[in-house]
């Protein structure tokens, strides 16, 4: 058992840290090109790996507050980066079974993270993790009922596009902020004042979210008189 967790920590750890780098190409390079897409797939792939060994090492491992936060979030990239992929092979089919599959499976575990969270709030008298654990919870939620509503409803006009870049950025942003806070202890010393810790949490979101929110205006203003994008 001990050497199967190494063996699952290390791949999570390595995945991370590939899919934090590789990320990055597809976010600078051409839309559309080689180079988009093909780092793009390795993204999405590494965040499957680190999804599944994340959720394995929170069943295999003793119970840990930190550790089961930290699945959350894992959760909630995962999604994000999934529908962001998918978004652009949607575009012409439509959502499969499988990606309505998803998004329903999606959403029950958003609820159950909720629960969860609420029963360790209330257990422990509501303390940090468990508040935030359920604020990722409804969060997860948001957006798949966004897109359950989504499944039912024409499409609008470049849906696919906006939707891929905002979720995979969305995505990158909570696997940075996984990774920050996980290794918070090595950057901040040990004295440092509990606001430091809390920006961490919060300042990814932030510079990450106005960064995205620029990114829209701009492609609605170049795109709103001219042909959608292709990334294909």
């Amino acid at each position: 058992m001990k050497t199967l967790i190494t063996s699952l920590l290390i791949t999570h750890i390595a995945t991370g840290v590939i899919a934090l780098l590789v990320g990055l190409i597809p976010m600078f390079s051409k839309k559309g090109s080689r180079l988009h897409n093909r780092t793009g797939v390795i993204y999405v792939y590494c965040m499957i790996t680190v999804a599944v060994t994340a959720l394995l090492l929170c069943g295999l491992q003793p119970f840990r507050m930190m550790r089961v936060f930290l699945t959350g979030i894992a959760v909630f990239s995962f999604y994000l980066c999934m529908t962001g992929w998918r978004a652009t092979k949607q575009k012409t089919t439509g959502p499969t079974q499988a990606d309505k599959l998803l998004t329903y499976l999606t959403l029950v575990v958003s609820l159950l993270m909720i629960g969860f969270g609420v029963y360790l709030t209330l257990l422990n008298g509501g303390s940090f993790f468990p508040i935030v654990f359920s604020f990722f919870g409804v969060l997860t939620g948001v957006f798949a009922v966004r897109d359950v509503r989504q499944l039912y409803r024409p499409a609008e006009k470049m849906h696919w596009f906006f939707q891929h870049f905002t979720r995979m950025g969305g995505s990158y942003i909570a696997t940075f902020t996984a990774a920050l806070v996980t290794n918070m202890g090595r950057i901040i010393p040990a004295n440092a004042p509990d606001w430091m810790a809390t920006i961490g949490w919060i300042l990814p979101s932030v510079i990450g979210g106005m960064i995205i929110g620029r990114t829209v205006r701009y492609y609605k203003q170049k795109y709103s008189s001219s042909k959608a994008p292709s990334l294909v």
